[in-house]
């Protein structure tokens, strides 16, 4: 079985170390010699080889031979070959779209966030797709987790936001947009991250709103796979 949301070793290396890394990316095993093919000292080189190993980045075998590890093959093609730094990428997550019409209008459910940043900002509710995590039971997962009810789920698109603070970007995320149906159990007021609530349309634009949040809507209730892609200056954060 899976075992979801294993972190990626994020520690930071130096060039000596980089270049150990991008030695051992081109051959499936080599001798210290072989890699050392630099003029750093013999007895520096194998410090830093040995705090690769203590990373769990590089394995050394029982014939002396040395490999990246599995965890440094999937670090190793993160690595930025300019700067010899592993690449930051944003982050992938689910947005759930659940609605139901009540007294001849459609409301949707959201969330008020709870937690900074954007405290007190509405979105639908959702969160982080794992590791490893099939995108529809990610989807499935948060729902239940922040909303308390378990529903049936469609994905229906995706749309990558940045938002920039002071010309600065704070948040590059990928957003899987789900469709819910068919919900079971009892709404929870409070979820994990936010309040929820229902609201139509109108009343959601009120705001304050997350970035990009009556795109999302639509991209839900769309009859194709739709991809969205901006930028959003936010004025705080």
């Amino acid at each position: 079985m899976l075992k979801y949301g294993v972190v990626r070793n994020q520690t930071d290396i130096n060039d000596i170390q980089a270049g150990i890394i991008r030695r051992l990316f081109l051959h499936e095993t080599l001798r210290f010699s072989e890699i050392n093919d630099t003029d750093v000292s013999s007895d520096q080189f194998s410090y830093h080889l040995r705090r690769l190993i203590k990373y769990n980045l590089v394995e050394k075998d029982q014939a002396g031979h040395y490999k990246l590890s599995v965890m440094g093959r999937s670090q190793a093609v993160l690595m930025d070959s300019q700067t010899n730094k592993f690449i930051d990428q944003g982050f992938v997550a689910v947005r759930v779209v659940l609605s139901k019409t009540e007294d001849g209008q459609t409301k949707y459910l959201v969330q008020k966030r709870t937690r900074v940043p954007y405290m007190g900002y509405i979105g639908e509710p959702g969160g982080k797709v794992l590791l490893g995590e099939d995108v529809p039971m990610a989807a499935k997962r948060n729902m239940l987790a922040e909303t308390g009810l378990d529903c049936d789920i469609t994905i229906r698109g995706l749309a990558h936001y940045r938002d920039t603070y002071k010309d600065e970007l704070v948040q590059d995320k990928y957003f899987f947009v789900a469709q819910a149906s068919n919900p079971k159990g009892t709404l929870k007021g409070v979820g994990l991250t936010g309040d929820n609530f229902w609201l139509t349309l109108d009343e959601i634009k009120t705001g304050p709103l997350h970035q990009g949040v009556p795109e999302l809507l639509e991209i839900a209730e769309g009859t194709s796979f739709t991809y969205r892609e901006d930028t959003f200056a936010v004025d705080e954060y």
